[in-house]
This record gives structure tokens, C-alpha cells and sequence, in this order.
């Protein structure tokens, strides 16, 4: 007991903040709004540093999309999704810069609780009553849509079942990257903790109702058998295509899976042409469910795929950006998977979590939450952090001689503001007239 309460006592605000995001979501998250700002207006005004890699200017491209669809639609409100970008990349920049080395430990411990507490919430949210303002205050109440009577999915701690699920499968796939650990150093006692909270989480996965989460799952379970064994891997892919029409029996709502897949390529067509009407900057988070209301007669929150709502919603710069930055995540997997062959130690977490961003992109956009995104930023942030060694990611300071790459990167910004300008000032000119 007292080293648990040591542990905690360690805690940073960051990892203070990341608790607080599952115990009491509207201040974690809030805590990790301010914190990401003000740890970018010290980094950018007080220290004169800036990080130069290419998530940086994923979310330089995301910052400047949600100003240029302001400025085009005239909506102020879309400033606050600028205001929250500056906010992802200041907690990514703490990350990098600020926070110590066991952050990603602590992290993974605190997912995992996370995942737990998730479903524990959940069936106490249903079996007793919670007043309106508390469940909002723990977000066990359906959020953004009126939830149908007898909804019997589990909504956890996020609001919605989809967001939920997200926070399940990255816990279990820490937990099952624990898992490789214990058995390749054989300590098997960690087993009798291990495997109760595997099988809870992934019942908890099971009880969201979430058909993409359950596919997502059983890849996930594909890719720990892999890593365990490559023999015993090919083994269950033979027998998961062998019962593969039971898998489907028992998905969750089964029933409604070729009718709920004709809207989803309803609403992936939908916006589509909504990006073809907003090419350059997209129409922000907040505008999508608005422009699809607008032209459609009812209200969709986001596009339900992370490719196509990052270029719906960033436009072609944001989505060109989010292509570049996962290609380079990849090539940066591929190469310490292939080539290194030291530091190993949180490759299998990293490799399990970050596939769960990718398999719950293709049939929805769980990033669309703030408490979802931060999270993933975090992730990201300390992803990079591991595999920095390999040089994607070069600080310069501005009292540093280093002219020449601070003048490149500060031309190129100007080039492109310059294009971005002249393109707004034609379009004012053609609504004008």
C-alpha cells in the first residue's frame, strides 16, 4: 500500500491530468487544454524553441486549416478548434520536452486503470440512477444525441460507446503487451492479475455494442499471437477464417450490420461531396455537423472515418499532412521492428496501441473527442520520444547559430501564408461579386 501511494504521490500534473480524464473528464480535460497552451506560449515566446518534425507540422497544417475555414465561412466559433490544436501540440511538445523519461510507464499503468474503471462505471451508471449533472461530470450519460430508450450499450466514461471502446482496446493492448513481457521473462505470478483484467476489458469491449471495436479486438488478439508465437499466429488465423460465420453471429447487433454499413457508406459519400465543396481548408470539427444538417436535413457529428474526416474536416492541407505523418510512422515502426535490436522494452505497446488509431479509423473517427484526441496526442508524443534516436525530430533555439535551418523552415511558412492569403483574398472577391 504504500508504495502504490509513493507512486501516485510522484505523479505530474500531465499524468495528474490523464487520471483526471477518466475520473472527472470535464476537468482532465480542461487541466490538459491549459497546460498544452501554456506550455506553448513558454516554449514559443519565453524559451524562443521550437520543435521541428513532422508531427509538428501535422498540427501546424491542422492549426492553419481551422483559420483559413474560419476566415472563409466567417464563423468565429471555429476558432476554438485553432485554439484546441495549439493545445494538442503544446501537450506534444511537454511531452517531448518537459515530461521524464517513465512518463510512457506511468502512461500505460494509467490506461489500463482507465480501461478497468471504464466498465466498473459503466454497469454502476446502469444499475443505479445517477443524477443528470453527475454523469456528466463522470461522463456515463449519452453525449451530443438523445440516447434511445432501452440503450443497453456501455458508455463508460466518455460519453459514448465508440469513445469508450477506443479506451478499451488501447488498454488491452497494453495489458497484452504486459502480457508478452511476463511470458518471455517468465514471470508467470503476474498472469494471476493479467488475465482477469484481459478478460474483463475485452467483455467490456463485447458490452459497448461497438461492431468495429469487436473486429478491431479480435486483430488486436491476431497481432499478440504474432508477437508470442508465429506458429500458433497462423494456427487461430486459420481457425478465425474457418468460423468466421460464427464471428459474425456473434458480433455485437449482428442484426443491423448490412443496414448500419449502408449509412455509414451513406455518410462516407455525403462527405465526401461536403470536401468537395471546402477543398483547401475543410469545414472544422464544428462545422461538419452543421454543413451535413445543412444539406442532408439531419445532424451527423463527424464523417466516421479518420482518413476521410481528417481531409472533411482539415481540408487537402490537413489531410495531406495526416497522410505524411502516418507514412512516417510507419517507416519509423518498420525500421526498429527490422533494423534495431536494442530498446525493445515498449515496442510491443507502441505496436499494439498505436495499430488501434488505424483498425477504429476505418469505420470511425474516435479522435473526434477531445478526451479521446489528447490522449492519442500523448501517445504520439512519447512514440516519438522512443524512437527520436532515429532523428525525425531536430530542436533548434532561436539564440542557437543554426540561421540557416531556422530561415528554411520560416521561408517555407512564408511561401505558404503568402499562397493561403492570395487564395482567401479570391475567394472574398468572388462572393463579393
Amino acid at each position: 500500500m504504500k508504495k502504490i501511494t509513493l507512486f501516485y504521490q510522484n505523479f505530474s500534473l500531465v499524468e495528474i491530468s490523464i487520471l483526471l480524464c477518466f475520473l472527472l473528464p470535464p476537468i482532465g480535460i480542461s487541466m490538459l487544454l491549459i497546460i498544452g497552451l501554456h506550455t506553448l506560449y513558454t516554449q514559443w515566446f519565453i524559451k524562443k524553441r521550437f520543435i521541428y518534425s513532422f508531427s509538428s507540422y501535422f498540427f501546424l497544417c491542422l492549426f492553419l486549416s481551422t483559420i483559413g475555414a474560419a476566415l472563409l465561412s466567417r464563423n468565429r466559433l471555429f476558432l476554438l478548434v485553432s485554439i484546441t490544436i495549439l493545445s494538442y501540440w503544446g501537450i506534444y511538445c511537454r511531452v517531448l520536452v518537459t515530461e521524464k523519461g517513465q512518463l510512457f510507464q506511468r502512461f500505460r499503468m494509467i490506461i489500463i486503470f482507465g480501461g478497468v474503471y471504464s466498465c466498473v462505471i459503466g454497469w454502476i451508471s446502469k444499475w443505479f440512477a445517477l443524477p443528470k449533472i453527475v454523469g456528466y461530470l463522470l461522463g456515463t450519460v449519452l453525449f451530443g444525441e438523445i440516447e434511445p430508450k432501452n440503450f443497453n450499450r456501455l458508455i463508460g466514461c466518455a460519453y459514448n460507446p465508440n469513445f469508450t471502446v477506443f479506451i478499451l482496446l488501447i488498454a488491452l493492448s497494453f495489458l497484452l503487451a504486459s502480457l508478452l513481457s511476463s511470458l518471455d521473462r517468465k514471470h508467470y505470478i503476474n498472469l494471476a492479475w493479467q488475465l482477469p483484467i484481459q478478460l474483463l476489458l475485452s467483455y467490456g469491449v463485447y458490452l459497448t455494442g461497438s461492431r468495429a471495436g469487436f473486429a478491431t479486438m479480435i486483430l488486436i488478439y491476431l497481432l499478440f499471437f504474432f508477437r508470442f508465437n508465429r506458429i500458433f499466429f497462423f494456427f487461430c488465423t486459420t481457425i478465425g477464417l474457418f468460423f468466421s460465420k460464427w464471428l459474425l453471429y456473434i458480433m455485437p447487433r449482428a442484426d443491423s450490420i448490412f443496414q448500419e454499413g449502408q449509412k455509414r457508406l451513406d455518410i462516407w459519400q455525403n462527405a465526401y461531396l461536403i470536401w468537395r465543396n471546402h477543398p483547401l481548408f475543410g469545414v472544422t470539427p464544428i462545422g461538419f455537423g452543421q454543413e451535413y444538417e445543412m444539406q442532408y436535413g439531419h445532424f451527423i457529428t463527424h464523417a466516421h472515418n479518420l482518413l476521410l474526416g481528417m481531409f472533411v474536416e482539415y481540408g487537402t492541407l490537413g489531410g495531406l499532412a495526416f497522410l505524411t505523418l502516418i507514412s512516417v510512422q510507419i517507416v519509423k515502426w518498420i525500421h526498429l521492428f527490422f533494423f534495431e535490436r536494442s530498446r525493445k522494452c515498449y515496442l510491443n505497446s507502441f505496436l499494439l496501441g498505436l495499430s488501434i488509431i488505424l483498425f477504429t479509423g476505418v469505420f470511425d473517427e474516435p479522435v473526434f473527442s477531445p478526451q479521446i484526441c489528447f490522449l492519442t496526442v500523448i501517445m504520439l508524443g512519447c512514440w516519438d520520444r522512443y524512437s527520436k534516436r532515429m532523428q525525425f525530430n531536430i530542436e533548434f533555439s532561436a539564440i542557437q547559430g543554426k540561421f540557416i535551418s531556422v530561415y528554411g523552415s520560416t521561408a517555407r511558412l512564408v511561401v505558404s501564408s503568402h499562397m493561403i492569403f492570395h487564395y482567401l483574398k479570391s475567394k472574398f472577391i468572388s462572393n463579393k461579386y
